[in-house]
């Protein structure tokens, strides 16, 4: 007996790869730092899995708006060319989550933040990152990351296999086109209701290391460009970390 193959569209496919994605940094998160993880709460460290979903959903959504737009040019004019910038988009996005999430790790190690922008600029300094972080760190940095970019990648092109597939109904393919933007809006902004969803969301444990798990970290980081008190934290938090270290 053999049964149909289930067809999952082009989108929902990659919003799926996404949350895997997210959900395997939680992980890698929740495996690096667990000595700061209080014996008897890694069950509930368990329900960041769970309660980061709204985050990682939006930040999904946000990941698939260009692959969506020229997932419709592809539907009306097929081209290689096409196919092509999909996929180098895509690939470099992955890889550029896989750093970003790595270089993540290791922000939180230092200073008990997720990664934001200006924790990023001050990494990416080189004058400013040495006074934390040695040469041979940060190519142990590089190299996880291109593990993880490899393994993101890798999945990609053996799952998300069905951009190209063109939808032959004309009015179901309008449909698709005119929904799809309005589900992935709605979940952006993490549902209907009056405000944005924010990291806030995030939070449901009394241990602070718990819902800085369960926040998105790259949803964090892009909430940063907008947000300057988080700014203000960073540098609080990095100056108290340089007076302990100089006494």
């Amino acid at each position: 007996m053999t049964f149909p193959k289930i067809k999952i569209h082009f989108i929902f496919r990659l919003v799926i790869f996404w949350l895997l994605y997210f959900a395997l940094f939680r992980l890698s998160f929740i495996i690096y730092h667990h000595t700061r993880i209080l014996d008897g709460q890694h069950s509930e460290t368990g329900l960041s899995f769970l309660y980061g979903l709204r985050l990682d959903l939006s930040a999904a959504t946000g990941a698939i708006i260009i692959p969506f737009i020229l997932w419709v040019f592809q539907q009306y004019y097929k081209n290689r060319l096409i196919h092509v910038l999909n996929l180098t988009f895509n690939f470099t996005l992955i890889s550029l989550v896989a750093l970003l999430s790595v270089i993540n790790l290791k922000i939180y190690g230092e200073w008990g933040t997720l990664l934001g922008m200006r924790a990023l600029k001050y990494f990416l300094s080189p004058k400013e990152s040495l006074t934390f972080i040695s040469l041979w760190s940060v190519l142990l940095l590089i190299c996880a990351s291109g593990v993880f970019a490899y393994v993101g990648i890798k999945f990609y092109r053996r799952y998300i296999t069905n951009f190209s597939y063109p939808i032959e109904n004309n009015k179901m393919r309008l449909v698709q086109i005119i929904l799809v933007p309005a589900i992935v809006i709605i979940a952006f902004r993490g549902g209907l209701q009056d405000s944005p969803i924010n990291e806030t969301n995030s939070e449901y444990s009394d241990s602070q290391v718990n819902n800085i798990i369960a926040t998105n970290n790259i949803w964090y980081l892009a909430h940063t460009f907008l947000d300057s008190k988080a700014d203000a934290d960073f540098y609080e938090i990095r100056d108290t970390k340089l007076e302990q270290k100089n006494k």
